[in-house]
């Protein structure tokens, strides 16, 4: 994204962030101690409390009226800094891709000089999976679709623009989709083997294909604009594609269940197509730190002065809130309200048939019973979500799906040499 449309984009967010986070939250709390302390004053000081409440309000309104037009003004001087020349249309926020330059075929960590930087990547990607949709909707220009990278660049799922990017495309194909606050650049952080996940599929003769989106979005929107993604591809790749092999990570590998009943229940041709999934980490049955803050949150808006607080805390975004039980449908919280005490259920939608399922499960500790492996898992994920106990795994064996446990954190199990062993493992048999 060229500098102005970033710049116009986190100029009103975080205008957005200030006025109605922050100052909002504050002005709530005033609010509720000014209560509480008339409220021991009893009919005498109402009076008075409506003259300060008047006065406190209209300086809070001030102060937000302030920040909001330093967002525009931030927005306009982007626009004028830049010159008159309109946006190219992939920076016009969402739907963009069929205008994007397409990109070489092998992923690597480098970065053209005309694209944004790493860490800009990685705080657009944070602010995306945490902020709530509402503030989200005043920057379009920092929207993240489900959309193909290559180095770097976004990647046309049409026929030339995939024949431009993957140049070197064979028919089997090994898809890479990142977890919570991610970008695809994760997939390249440090591996412990010496090659990263999507060099491993090169060199056992697969293309690697890299997945982002924006995890804060519901994950079942972004599961079914995976599905029609991959099904685009599978569409216009440069030749027949004979396999196709999906990794993900955390997040990602709720994106994968969620496309899949997508795509079978549409008849998706890439579902036939794919032979072994691997879950790195995935909550199927949910992540106990958003259980954690779910049930915290409710306990703070039971109390007046705490409540603001808790009214803060569950502005987190919905992609957050879908890993409280791994949930794959968009409408799962239909009539009922998200921010309730534990409310929703881990999916029951089954996985893939005829297909490979690999859950990797990750810890702390190398001892299997150690009481931190216990608590708390991989730091994110429990063993029985990761595992899909009581989920996707029944209580008998099915040849079809393997749990795999290996001495790594959640955020290792991407650089893990065992998970690289695994996905060389698989990758191999394929090619065999």
């Amino acid at each position: 994204m060229p500098p102005r449309a970033e710049v116009r984009g986190w100029s009103r967010l975080l205008a957005g962030v200030a006025d109605q986070v922050l100052v909002g939250t504050v002005q709530d709390m005033h609010r509720a101690i000014s209560d509480g302390a008339y409220r021991w004053v009893g009919p005498v000081g109402r009076p008075v409390q409506r003259v300060t409440d008047t006065a406190a309000d209209l300086v809070y309104e001030v102060v937000r009226g302030s920040l909001r037009v330093a967002g525009e003004l931030g927005a306009i001087v982007a626009d004028r800094g830049a010159g008159a020349s309109p946006a190219p249309a992939a920076d016009r926020g969402a739907g963009a891709a069929a205008s994007v330059v397409p990109a070489v075929d092998a992923p690597g960590v480098g970065v053209p000089a005309d694209l944004p930087s790493p860490a800009a990547l990685k705080a657009r990607a944070i602010a995306h999976g945490v902020v709530g949709e509402e503030l989200m909707q005043l920057s379009p220009e920092l929207d993240l679709d489900v959309t193909l990278h290559a180095e770097g660049r976004e990647v046309s799922v049409d026929a030339g623009g995939l024949r431009a990017a993957y140049p070197h495309a064979n028919g089997r194909v090994t898809v890479f989709i990142h977890g919570l606050v991610d970008t695809e650049s994760v997939w390249f952080t440090r591996p412990e083997t010496g090659h990263a996940l999507p060099d491993l599929a090169l060199a056992h003769g697969a293309t690697p294909v890299l997945v982002r989106y924006g995890t804060g979005r519901p994950v079942g929107r972004n599961g079914a604009d995976l599905a029609a993604r991959l099904e685009q591809l599978v569409r216009h790749w440069p030749v027949p594609v004979t396999e196709l092999v999906l990794v993900g990570h955390s997040m990602g590998g709720l994106l994968v269940r969620a496309a899949g009943s997508v795509a079978a229940a549409a008849g998706h041709r890439w579902v036939s197509l794919v032979g072994d999934v691997l879950y790195l980490g995935t909550p199927h049955a949910g992540s106990w730190l958003e259980k954690v803050a779910n049930t915290t949150t409710w306990v703070l808006r039971r109390q007046s002065r705490s409540a603001p607080i808790g009214t803060l805390v569950d502005g987190r975004s919905r992609g957050i809130k879908d890993l409280r039980y791994g949930t794959l449908e968009e409408d799962a919280f239909e009539g009922d309200s998200i921010d309730d005490l534990l409310t929703g259920a881990p999916s029951t939608d089954p996985l893939l048939e005829g297909v490979r399922h690999h859950l990797v499960v990750g810890r702390l500790r190398s001892a299997r019973r150690h009481p931190l492996n216990s608590v708390f898992g991989d730091a994110l994920v429990r063993a029985r979500s990761a595992g899909g106990t009581g989920t996707v795994a029944g209580p008998a064996p099915d040849a079809g799906i393997r749990v795999v446990e290996v001495d790594a954190s959640h955020t290792r199990l991407v650089r893990s040499g065992e998970v690289a062993g695994l996905l060389g493992e698989v990758l191999a048999r394929r090619a065999s």
